[in-house]
């Protein structure tokens, strides 16, 4: 097996799993991919430099290495978007569209899907006064919902200004994240 092969393999054993709700897997688990544990470590090693997984812990002892990985937010988008893996698993739907961004809260993986694109057609479309500032606070949101730790605060500091000066934007797109952030 090559190592293009090995890493989807990989992907694919982690996305499995973290179907049936395990987040994290071990060294353990991978036995029946990739006995070898240099070969496993750079495949590892070439998925988080990717982005794709993280990985937890990794200790080298003198009976091998040991790791516990786990898929990263980059990976799963990765396995749900690809056309290898959609072959492979056909029952999943696109999660982040060119002009979407996802948005997950928590271990459940609750995912907003927010169209910032159609947003900032809708601010051009309307072309207000003040639009320099609403697109600064709308930029500010999508930036920060991009980070894996969100600051509630710079969204709830955006929202309030929209709310005041840009109603209109909330009505269509805002509204869950009020109740969420204030």
């Amino acid at each position: 097996m090559d190592m293009d092969e090995l890493q989807n393999s990989i992907l694919e054993k982690m996305y499995l799993e973290y179907l049936k709700g395990n987040l994290s897997l071990q060294r353990k688990d991978f036995m029946d991919i990739e006995p070898d544990d240099q070969t496993l470590d750079e495949a590892f090693k070439n998925l988080n430099s990717r982005g794709y997984l993280e990985i937890k812990s990794r200790v080298t002892t003198s009976v091998g290495i040991f790791y516990i990985v786990k898929l990263s937010n980059t990976g799963l988008s990765f396995i749900e978007n690809s056309q290898y893996f959609k072959d492979k698993f056909p029952k999943v739907e696109p999660v982040i569209c060119d002009n979407d961004i996802i948005f997950g809260i928590g271990s459940e993986h609750s995912i907003t899907i927010l169209p910032f694109k159609e947003i900032y057609n809708e601010i051009n479309n309307k072309n207000p006064e003040n639009r320099f500032e609403i697109i600064r606070n709308v930029r500010n949101i999508e930036k920060e919902l991009s980070n894996e730790k969100i600051e509630k605060e710079n969204i709830k500091n955006a929202l309030n200004y929209l709310k005041s000066d840009a109603y209109w934007i909330l009505t269509k797109v805002f509204g869950a994240m009020i109740a969420k952030f204030q």
